[in-house]
């Protein structure tokens, strides 16, 4: 098991989770790759910029911080992860079919500003 050394001294960047998670979902959490995948999906955000804020399918099946962190590292268990957390409300997915064809899948946050972004 890799240790943790401890948070540094000083002024630190934070996430910010919404109180609402603590007690409306992870209650109901019992797969630990949903509650990780959840809690990378936050961090991912708050690091983005702009109106308009998601993360895509690609994003995710090529972050190794991700992925290895699930029980059995890989895209199945990301895949698992994801569809327990489309299914939980958690993430709205929406997928476009691009110029050339190909599709990509969109996720947001179930949040005011991310059922927005589906219905624009």
């Amino acid at each position: 098991m890799k240790g943790f050394s401890g948070f540094p001294k000083g002024k630190i960047r934070v996430t910010p989770i919404p109180n609402l998670f603590f007690s409306e979902l992870l209650p109901y959490i019992s797969n630990i790759d949903e509650l990780k995948l959840t809690l990378h999906c936050f961090w991912l955000l708050t690091h983005k910029d702009g109106k308009i804020r998601y993360i895509t399918q690609d994003e995710l099946e090529k972050d190794p911080i991700l992925l290895d962190g699930f029980i059995k590292p890989g895209i199945k268990s990301l895949i698992q992860a994801i569809e327990s957390a489309c299914a939980r409300g958690i993430l709205l997915q929406v997928t476009i079919e691009n110029k050339d064809h190909t599709k990509e899948k969109y996720y947001f946050l179930n949040t005011d500003k991310g059922r927005s972004a589906l219905t624009s």
